[in-house]
């Protein structure tokens, strides 16, 4: 049942990490992940798994679009020995605000009042909710890293 799950999303990512970046890829399989779940377990039970849409496709759109403007500041900061552009490090903080904003008014929504810590607990049913998000991860970074070794 995994297999019928996990597959699809995760050829799909196979397959998009040689035309798309890896925020677009993450969100190419969280989508194909949720319409094959909307297959497999039907319409009605599908809404469920919308807690998928707002903390993860929402904020890598947003950092698609943050990307684009925020990699044009070409400053470095200086941690220990390494230096980080600013606008990475303000696009991943873009990044985790709009989850974090997202998943707190999701939590506020499903259960009528306001969890600014525990947020996820109120969101997904399971800690098991929380694995497609990170395998999605996981396989669009390995699939980026690979496609640099592959590509002609």
């Amino acid at each position: 049942m995994d297999l019928l799950i996990y597959g699809p999303a995760i050829f799909a990512g196979i397959i998009g990490s040689r035309y798309l970046s890896r925020l677009a890829n993450f969100c190419l399989m969280v989508a194909v992940f949720q319409l094959d779940l909307a297959i497999l377990l039907g319409q009605l039970r599908a809404a469920v798994f919308t807690p998928y849409t707002i903390i993860c496709i929402i904020p890598a759109l947003a950092g698609l679009v943050g990307d684009r403007y925020l990699s044009k500041c070409k400053y470095d900061l200086q941690i220990g020995s390494r230096y980080f552009l600013i606008g990475k490090l303000a696009n991943a903080l873009l990044i985790a605000g709009v989850s974090y904003v997202g998943g707190v008014l999701l939590a506020f929504h499903n259960r009528g009042k306001f969890i600014p810590l525990l947020f996820l607990q109120a969101i997904f049913v399971s800690a098991g909710s929380l694995v497609p998000p990170l395998v999605f991860i996981l396989v669009a970074l390995v699939a980026y890293r690979l496609r640099r070794f592959a590509s002609p």
